[in-house]
């Protein structure tokens, strides 16, 4: 097998040529010597499987400042990491996503700390609305590699931003595509997110202008499965104060994130001030939806009053003769 599949395989992914790309890269790998590492070491060498240019002149840059070259390093052509990852790009080309991710998991195990890898994974996860995860492969990406080119980390960082527009932490989008702008200024990827970001909050404060608060219970209605469980078994609870069970603090913070951002913002804080690996997480939880603020039934209530549904008089009524059923 000739050492330059994989520049013979990005000529055919370029060319959209993904099923003679395949077949090249699938001969390639059945191909792989036994025990193949990206990184071999003799008494003179190290022989190290870079991906390009760039990522050769990274490494070379990082171990001469650090005064840690002590032997020659040779570039070698044919990296089977590299191509799982190719393939993956197929795959995604092909729509085929799941395969791609396996792909990816085979290319990680050869070559762990490589950036390109954990920036595929991330964008495969993004296609795959697994935002969380995807986030996730962009933040390690970042860090599994000190010497990595600026154009791996740029991308990195564009991936982070990216999808964190989908979890509508807007304020961090924001800073990681600014922070991949200074090391990759002419983004068009970046330059485009970060107007769509714009957009959205220029969106959300119309929304905040002509919704009320209360009515976003019904517009984004809970989505967790355990909160609308919780939010049905405490509907004839009584009421618990949110500062009593996290403290005035944490629940200020909730409340906060809950008028903006409704129902999504009330799970991101809570979960930042309560993490969901926690034991009693779900009494935790069941306790803050008691607090009246969180009632569906007091939404439904003010929803009704600002319709002209009902009076204010009828709501205390009906509410007033709830509380007598109820036992002391």
């Amino acid at each position: 097998m000739k050492p330059s599949f994989n520049r013979l395989a990005d000529q055919l992914i370029i060319k959209g040529r993904y099923a003679e790309a395949q077949v090249l890269l699938d001969a390639a790998i059945q191909a792989m010597p036994a025990g193949w590492t990206p990184r071999q070491e003799d008494k003179r060498f190290v022989r190290i499987a870079f991906w390009d240019q760039e990522e050769f002149l990274a490494h070379g840059h990082r171990v001469i400042g650090m005064n840690r070259l002590t032997k020659s390093i040779v570039w070698v052509e044919g990296s089977y990491s590299r191509a799982w990852y190719q393939l993956a790009v197929v795959a995604s080309k092909q729509g085929r996503f799941e395969h791609a991710l396996f792909c990816l998991d085979r290319g990680l195990e050869l070559e762990p700390d490589h950036p390109e890898l954990w920036n595929e994974k991330g964008y495969v996860l993004g296609r795959l609305n697994s935002h969380r995860e995807a986030f996730d492969c962009y933040v390690r990406a970042v860090a599994v590699r000190d010497w990595a080119p600026s154009s791996q980390i740029a991308r990195a960082l564009r991936g982070q931003g990216v999808q964190l527009v989908d979890l509508e932490r807007l304020d961090e989008a924001e800073d990681a595509l600014r922070r991949s702008l200074d090391l990759d200024p002419d983004s068009e990827i970046a330059h485009n997110e970060l107007g769509h970001i714009e957009n959205l909050r220029n969106e959300k404060d119309d929304e905040e202008e002509t919704i009320p608060w209360f009515l976003h219970s019904f517009v984004n209605p809970p989505a967790d499965p355990l909160t609308v469980r919780l939010l049905a078994l405490v509907e004839d609870l009584p009421p618990i104060p949110g500062p009593k069970t996290v403290g005035s603090e944490n629940y200020s913070r909730i409340l906060e994130a809950f008028l903006k951002r409704g129902w999504a913002g009330f799970e991101e804080e809570f979960d930042r001030i309560v993490p969901r690996g926690r034991p009693n997480y779900a009494d935790m939880k069941r306790d803050m939806l008691c607090e009246p603020m969180f009632s569906m039934k007091a939404h439904r209530n003010m929803a009704d009053a600002v319709l002209g549904n009902k009076t204010v008089e009828e709501i205390f009524a009906a509410t007033e003769q709830q509380r007598k059923r109820k036992p002391q």
